[in-house]
């Protein structure tokens, strides 16, 4: 088969259309010659003299008015593609997006998420996993991710990064736990055994290390997968845990917890959204992120105003 050149295709339309070499040219805004020069190419290929002169006018070939009609809804469809790589349409848009985020993190996004994706964009889907941090990046630029949120680290080159919040911890426990009412100091924190949530084995704990700075240790009972079974044991026992401060407080609407500043030093947690550069200009993905985005920021504003009228109370 002969190597397509799709320019060919545009002049075999154009004079179709025009009926002469002299009107496509001007059409295709070429010189005659090359119109010509084209013509003798498609007749090479397709061995069929495609238009006969008749007067002034090039007159199709029962083999052209055959093919036309394929030819010119193909080349419709490629310029469609070139329009609309150009344009997205969030209410007419089909596409799954597959993110991978820690529980905590799908816990406070994907509700607003939803909200937002049934009012403008009903097509859009997302699957959500979890993969170890350490694979993120090899998971985007393979393509099975077009989205990864974890807390922030080096990545490759071709891997580019928003922060989408840079949140404080937060001691976790049930409404009423004598924690919350009495002196909050980390001698007290200490007498109560905690709640570690972490999906993975290994994890570098960052409170463990704070605190072995202090040349303290805690008692960690229970060490489990996600912060939904953290809660619910601290419902049912004197434990505590720390956990971040911005998901401790979207989950005082479902569950009688309590909540305080964690009285040592931790650095703060540092969310990062993470995509491969493949996608960084796609019009569906970065409309994608830009929503991503926005929920972060106003859970960041509704968590300073609390913490503001919080202080104004005090």
């Amino acid at each position: 088969m002969a190597k397509l050149d799709l320019n060919l295709m545009a002049v075999l339309e154009a004079i179709y259309d025009e009926g002469t070499t002299s009107r496509a040219a001007g059409v295709l805004h070429l010189s005659q010659s090359a119109v010509s020069h084209a013509l003798k190419r498609l007749r090479g290929m397709y061995d069929d003299p495609l238009f006969v002169r008749q007067g002034h006018k090039m007159i199709p070939t029962p083999l052209t008015r055959r093919m036309i009609k394929t030819i010119k809804t193909s080349l419709v469809a490629l310029r469609n593609t070139i329009e609309g790589a150009q344009v997205f349409e969030p209410h007419l848009h089909q596409q799954l997006f597959r993110m991978s985020q820690r529980d905590a993190v799908e816990a406070i996004l994907l509700p607003p998420m939803m909200k937002i994706l049934q009012a403008q964009a009903p097509g859009i889907r997302i699957s959500s996993t979890q993969f170890a941090p350490d694979d993120i990046a090899t998971q985007l630029q393979q393509g099975q991710i077009d989205v990864g949120m974890e807390l922030h680290r080096e990545m490759p080159k071709d891997i580019i990064s928003h922060c989408l919040l840079s949140d404080g911890l937060a001691v976790v426990g049930r409404k009423g736990h004598p924690f919350f009412s009495g002196e909050q100091s980390a001698e007290t924190f200490l007498q109560y055994s905690q709640v570690l949530v972490t999906p993975f084995q290994g994890e570098s704990e960052w409170v463990d290390q704070a605190l072995a700075s202090l040349g303290l240790t805690r008692d960690v009972s229970l060490r489990c997968l996600n912060f939904n079974s953290g809660i619910n044991v601290l419902l049912q026992t004197d434990k505590l845990s720390i956990m971040p401060k911005i998901y401790a407080e979207t989950q005082t609407q479902w569950y009688p917890i309590a909540s305080a500043e964690v009285p040592f030093a931790v650095p703060p947690l540092d969310l990062h959204m993470y995509w491969h550069e493949r996608q960084h200009t796609d019009l569906a993905s970065r409309w994608f992120r830009e929503k991503i985005i926005e929920i972060f920021t106003e859970f960041a504003l509704a968590s300073e105003q609390r913490a503001q009228s919080k202080t104004a109370v005090q």
